[in-house]
């Protein structure tokens, strides 16, 4: 890090990962070709992982079997202060490797969690939906093996 003075406290970087709620996913396919897809995750602190949904074919997931190196960017808050010419900020980069949830009952346990991440008040038809989309869904686990945050912000 340029600016160790930006460095963010690890307990500050794990809570902007808590937090949010997209990301960008970078990955390199095996030629080395680079690749960045926005995305949303949730966290589960207890496994240090991230987990996404997405679908089971597609250049993301050609990319992932080619290559489990990953690294993921969450930018936590930002503000353009125009008059200074800065941007204020939290931003986290975890870096990791992803590994594909195919057993059934894990991956409705991973949608659950999603659910509830993501869209807490809409259970009316969530298990319906589940059930219908599951097969047509890939979940992917993020086991982290470094998380580093870094600020700009005058408070």
């Amino acid at each position: 890090m340029i600016r160790p003075s930006r460095k963010m406290p690890q307990e500050d970087a794990y809570r902007v990962l808590r937090e949010g709620r997209y990301g960008v996913l970078s990955m390199s396919a095996k030629d080395g070709t680079p690749y960045g897809v926005p995305l949303n995750y949730f966290y589960v602190p207890e496994e240090n992982a991230i987990f996404f949904h997405c679908s089971t074919k597609g250049r993301k997931i050609d990319c992932l079997k080619e290559n489990d190196r990953i690294s993921f960017v969450v930018v936590g808050r930002e503000e353009i202060v125009p008059e200074r010419f800065v941007t204020h900020y939290d931003s986290v980069i975890v870096t990791g490797t992803a590994s594909f949830i195919t057993d059934g009952q894990e991956k409705v346990k991973r949608l659950l969690q999603l659910c509830r991440a993501l869209a807490p008040a809409s259970v009316g038809r969530r298990d319906e939906v589940i059930r219908k989309e599951l097969a047509a869904v890939m979940i992917v686990k993020i086991s982290i093996q470094s998380v580093t945050g870094k600020r700009n912000r005058d408070d």
